[in-house]
């Protein structure tokens, strides 16, 4: 069973076509356009372990002076606008450089989410080195193994694998303790997934993809009031717990000793508790067997301490609608407006699951109708 959708994005992996030299090759980020910004400009590093890398020359400076006589390896990027590295040491362990492309003061949302994850004893790379100024962090290297690999192995008529379900697990820990650790922090305040900001997931969604990757114009009066009710609807949730706000088969790797860990941590914030479990069984970047889906949820559950019942199931279904629509609109931004078209493969099952997901439910039914009309499921087989 293949569960790619288009060239792997995690910030630990080396593409197999640009490991060694010839990383020159790489897709950029943004970054590279504002990265000069308080240092010299990027450039080519003329250095034998820096050949065939683009890296801030500040940058460089901290490498050879933290890790002398590191070979540097570019790795792909995710859809924000860091760059990463892999650092080899003559001697010792492999580390990640995360280059925020720009300085920082005090501490970065990474530093203080991954705070948060640690104290919650939840599975993080450690922060080894913090470089605010030239804005840079040295984390654990994790591997290049990502849940996306191991299941494409996984059988769609046997049981539910075995990491999905710890995925599923861990998501569940995440409520539990990480709410806990959350709400004990100076984060505690911070933004939330509420009703203004899946508001704007819809609006971004219908200027974005509706707009700018499906070409549609119009204003989509109608189709704006339905999205702007689910927004509200999804929002509504007997408690806000910590989600990590990105939980899919990218961001979770495999250890070498087949523990689960996870990264892109920086936008975790409270939100619904339903949230970080239809990222995962909603995930775009795997296709996963309807049969694994129960058992997933039902873990979850468990281990969040949440009740099964019928206002769960349907806040499962309102949550799920609007995580694939923000998908969707993210998906249109990147490949219209950031140029990154490796997004486009993901979007075919994005939306034949959604065609199914609003099609299930009497409340939901309208956005469908909607969909139809403007003809926005056109993309899937």
């Amino acid at each position: 069973m293949s569960t790619r959708a288009g060239h792997r994005r995690s910030q630990y992996r080396t593409p197999r076509r640009l490991r060694g030299e010839g990383c020159d090759h790489l897709p950029r980020s943004r970054a590279g356009s504002w990265a000069g910004r308080g240092s010299r400009p990027s450039r080519e590093l003329a250095d034998p372990i820096f050949r065939g890398v683009t890296m801030r020359a500040a940058v460089q400076r901290w490498v050879e002076e933290r890790v002398p006589s590191a070979t540097v390896t570019e790795l792909a990027g995710d859809a924000s606008t860091r760059r990463f590295y892999r650092l080899a040491p003559v001697s010792g362990e492999t580390s990640i450089l995360m280059d925020y492309g720009v300085p920082f003061s005090g501490e970065s949302d990474d530093q203080k989410l991954t705070t948060i994850f640690m104290r919650a004893d939840l599975p993080v790379p450690a922060i080894f080195d913090a470089a605010p100024n030239p804005g840079c962090l040295r984390l654990e290297d994790l591997g290049e193994r990502m849940l996306e690999d191991e299941l494409e192995t996984a059988n769609e008529q046997g049981e539910t694998p075995k990491l999905l379900l710890e995925a599923a697990e861990l998501a569940g820990r995440i409520v539990q303790d990480g709410s806990a650790a959350l709400s004990n922090s100076d984060r505690a305040d911070a933004p939330a997934l509420d009703t203004d900001r899946f508001g704007f997931e819809m609006e971004f969604f219908l200027e974005n993809f509706v707009g700018k990757y499906r070409k549609i114009k119009g204003d989509h009066g109608e189709l704006r009031v339905l999205l702007l009710k689910l927004a509200e609807e999804a929002a509504r949730t007997p408690r806000s717990v910590m989600c990590h706000r990105d939980y899919h088969c990218r961001n979770i790797m495999v250890r070498p000793a087949g523990t689960l860990a996870l990264i892109d941590l920086q936008d975790a914030r409270w939100g619904p508790d339903t949230y970080d479990i239809v990222s995962l069984v909603f995930d775009s970047y795997a296709d996963l067997a309807d049969a694994w889906i129960e058992p997933m949820i039902l873990r979850y559950l468990e281990t969040a301490g949440i009740n099964d019942d019928a206002l769960l199931r349907h806040r499962i279904h309102i949550v799920g609608a609007e995580r694939m629509i923000k998908a969707l609109g993210t998906f249109g931004y990147q490949t219209e407006v950031a140029g990154r078209t490796r997004y486009m493969d993901a979007i075919p099952r994005t939306l034949a699951r959604l065609d199914r997901l609003l099609a299930a439910n009497e409340e939901t039914l309208a956005i469908h109708r909607s969909f139809q009309t403007l003809d926005l499921f056109a993309n899937h087989p």
